[in-house]
C-alpha cells in the first residue's frame, strides 16, 4: 500500500515536470490566459526569492509578512537646524563608506537609513548633507564628521532655521534639543556609532570646513626595521606631487595631484597611546594652571611628571599601556615581531588611495629591499612621471584618525559614551580571545622550533642536560636563534605574489602616464579639451587651493 502512494506521487511529479517543460518550451504567444497568469505568479514568486537572497548576503533585515503601513510625519511642525555629527565605524564588512547604486553595505546607506527611519530628515536631497571625507572598502573611522540639517525643537539658536509655518511643537535652550546621538544609535549598526553633535552655521561645510584630516595605520612589527621606515617616510612631508603615490582619478576630472603632508611619525602603539595621554594631560594641566593665572609650567621628561612653581605635581601614569606583552618576556618591551606599531599621518587632503601606497612604499623600505632615497625619487615627478606597479597595503588597518574643525565645540553625552564603550570592550574581547589563543599557539610552536634547532628534545629538555638546566637551555636558545624565527606578519598586509627574487622598484614596469590617461578620457569625450591646456599650464602655487578628494 505505501509503495503504491510512493509511485503515485513519483508520477505526479513527473507529469507536473513535464507540464513545466512543456509550458516553458511552449510559445509566449500561444499560451492561453490562466497559463500567462501562473507564469507572471511563478516569476515574481522566483524575483522575490532573489531578492530576498541578495538581502540577507548583505546584511539587510528581510521584510516578513505584510509591509507596516507608515503614519504620515508632518514635518511643518518642527524647525531644522544645521548640525555636525561625529561618529566612529568598523569598515571591515562594508564596502565603503560612501553610497552605491547595488549595494545597501555601506556606512552612508545605513546612517541615511537610520535619519530617514528617526524622522530626522524628509529627504537627503534636502538635507544639505556634506561628508568630511570618503573612505574605501575595509576602511574605519574613529573621527569621521558630516554636516547635516536635521529635524529641531528649538525656535532660536545657532544654525536653527525656523520655516514660513511657524512650529508648533517647539521649545528654547539647547539642553531642550532633541538627542540626536542616542536616538540614532538605537536604530544603527553596532559597527557604526555616532559620538557627538555640534550645532554650526547653516553654510558650515564638514567637507570644506575642515581644516586638516589625520589617518592611522596599524600592522605588526614584524620584520620590519621601523627606523629605516621613519627616515623614509620625513620625505613626504611638504607639499609635493604624490601621483606616484596613489590611485589615479582622471575619469572624474582629478589631474592635480598636489597636495601637502604635515607630519608622519612610526612607532608602537604604546608609544603612541603614551603620547596622547602625555599632550592630552599637559594641555588639561595647562589649562588648570591658566585659570588660576599661573605660569611656568615645567615638564620634568626624566619623571614622567609636570610640576608648577607652586611645588605640586601631577604624574601621568602610563604603567597599564602595556599593549604587547607576550610569554617571553612576561610584559614590557619585546623583541620579536609581534609588538604592534602605527603609523599616523596628518595632512589638509588626501588622493585616492593614497595613504595605502605611501604604506606599501614603506613597507619595502622597512624589508630593506628599498633604501629610504626611494621615497625622494618617486617624489621626482619629472624624473619619474610614470608610477612603478606595486601592490597597495592592505584597507583593514587603516582608521581616519582625526579630523579637525575650527571654533567647533562638541557637545558630548555622558550615557552615550559609557554604552560606546561597553558596547566596544564586548567586541575587543571576542577579538582579543582570539587573537590571544592564536598568540599562545606561536608561542608553543616557535619554542617547539627553537628546541629542534638546539637539538633540545621535544619535551624542552636535551638529552645531554638535567632537567634543572632546561630553562637556562631554553632561554639563551631563545635568545640565540630568535632572529631564526619566520617574521612574516606583515606579509598579508600587501597582497601579490612574493617573487624568491625581488625586482626593485624603479625596474619595474609603470603605469600610464597621466597625460596618456588625460588624452585617453579626452577622446571618450569624458573629459573637456581644453583640460589639456590646464595640465600644462599647472603650476605647484595651485597646492593650497586643491580641492579634497581624500582617500
Amino acid at each position: 500500500m505505501d509503495s503504491r502512494r510512493i509511485n503515485d506521487t513519483v508520477e505526479n511529479d513527473r507529469n507536473e515536470v513535464g507540464r513545466n517543460k512543456k509550458q516553458k518550451s511552449t510559445p509566449i504567444s500561444q499560451l492561453t490566459r490562466e497559463e500567462l497568469e501562473a507564469r507572471f505568479l511563478q516569476l515574481e514568486a522566483h524575483n522575490k526569492q532573489l531578492q530576498n537572497l541578495l538581502a540577507k548576503s548583505q546584511g539587510v533585515a528581510v521584510e516578513t509578512g505584510k509591509p507596516k503601513k507608515e503614519r504620515p510625519f508632518d514635518f511643518s511642525k518642527y524647525s531644522k537646524r544645521h548640525v555636525l555629527l561625529k561618529f566612529a565605524y568598523l569598515g571591515w564588512d562594508y564596502s565603503g563608506f560612501a553610497v552605491q547604486e547595488d549595494t545597501q553595505q555601506t556606512i552612508e546607506a545605513q546612517i541615511f537609513s537610520a535619519l530617514l527611519k528617526t524622522r530626522l530628515i524628509e529627504l537627503r536631497e534636502t538635507s544639505n548633507y556634506h561628508r568630511c571625507g570618503r573612505t574605501d572598502k575595509g576602511v574605519s573611522a574613529f573621527d569621521q564628521v558630516i554636516s547635516i540639517t536635521l529635524r529641531s525643537r528649538l525656535t532660536s539658536g545657532t544654525g536653527v532655521i525656523v520655516g514660513d509655518d511657524k512650529p508648533t511643537a517647539c521649545v528654547d535652550g539647547d539642553d531642550q534639543e532633541i538627542n540626536y546621538v542616542m536616538l540614532l544609535n538605537k536604530v544603527l549598526p553596532p559597527e557604526i556609532r555616532m559620538l557627538a553633535w555640534c550645532p554650526v552655521a547653516v553654510g558650515f561645510s564638514a567637507r570644506f570646513d575642515c581644516s586638516h584630516r589625520t589617518y592611522k595605520y596599524f600592522f605588526p612589527r614584524g620584520n620590519l626595521d621601523i627606523k629605516l621606515m621613519n627616515e623614509a617616510a620625513q620625505h613626504l612631508i611638504g607639499s609635493h606631487d604624490y601621483r606616484n603615490f596613489c590611485k589615479m582619478d582622471v575619469g572624474n576630472g582629478v589631474i592635480n595631484f598636489c597636495r601637502r603632508i604635515l607630519a608622519i611619525d612610526i612607532c608602537e602603539v604604546r608609544d603612541d597611546v603614551k603620547k596622547s595621554v602625555f599632550s592630552s594631560q599637559v594641555c588639561d594641566e595647562k589649562c588648570d594652571r591658566y585659570s588660576e593665572k599661573e605660569e611656568n609650567m615645567i615638564t620634568d621628561d626624566s619623571s614622567g611628571q609636570i610640576s608648577g612653581n607652586n611645588g605640586t605635581s601631577s604624574a601621568i601614569d602610563v604603567s597599564h599601556l602595556d599593549y604587547n606583552s607576550s610569554p617571553e618576556t612576561g610584559g614590557g618591551e619585546t623583541s620579536d615581531g609581534y609588538d604592534m606599531c602605527v603609523a599616523t599621518i596628518e595632512g589638509q587632503a588626501f588622493l585616492w588611495h593614497q595613504v595605502r601606497a605611501i604604506m606599501a612604499i614603506l613597507f619595502l623600505v622597512g624589508e630593506r629591499k628599498e633604501g629610504p632615497s626611494i621615497v625622494q625619487e618617486l617624489l621626482d615627478v619629472e624624473k619619474y612621471p610614470r608610477k612603478p606597479q606595486y601592490c597597495l597595503a592592505s584597507d583593514v588597518p587603516l582608521n581616519l584618525y582625526e579630523t579637525t574643525f575650527e571654533g567647533v565645540a562638541w557637545q558630548w553625552d555622558y550615557e552615550v559614551l559609557r554604552s560606546v564603550i561597553s558596547q566596544l570592550q564586548a567586541l575587543w574581547t571576542q577579538h582579543s580571545v582570539r587573537t590571544t589563543m592564536i598568540r599562545r599557539m606561536l608561542w608553543d610552536l616557535e619554542s617547539r622550533y627553537r628546541g629542534q634547532a638546539n637539538g633540545v628534545t621535544a619535551n624542552g629538555v636535551s638529552s645531554t642536560e638535567s632537567l634543572e638546566d632546561s630553562e637556562s637551555t631554553a632561554a639563551s636558545a631563545a635568545k640565540v636563534l630568535s632572529p631564526c624565527i619566520p617574521q612574516d606578519q606583515c606579509e598579508t598586509l600587501v597582497s601579490g605574489a612574493r617573487t624568491k627574487v625581488y625586482r626593485p622598484l624603479l625596474l619595474r614596469p609603470t603605469c600610464e602616464s597621466l597625460e596618456t590617461r588625460v588624452e585617453h578620457y579626452v577622446k571618450r569625450q569624458r573629459l573637456d579639451p581644453d583640460i589639456l591646456q590646464k595640465l600644462t599650464s599647472s603650476d605647484a602655487s595651485t597646492v593650497e587651493n586643491v580641492a579634497d578628494s581624500s582617500s
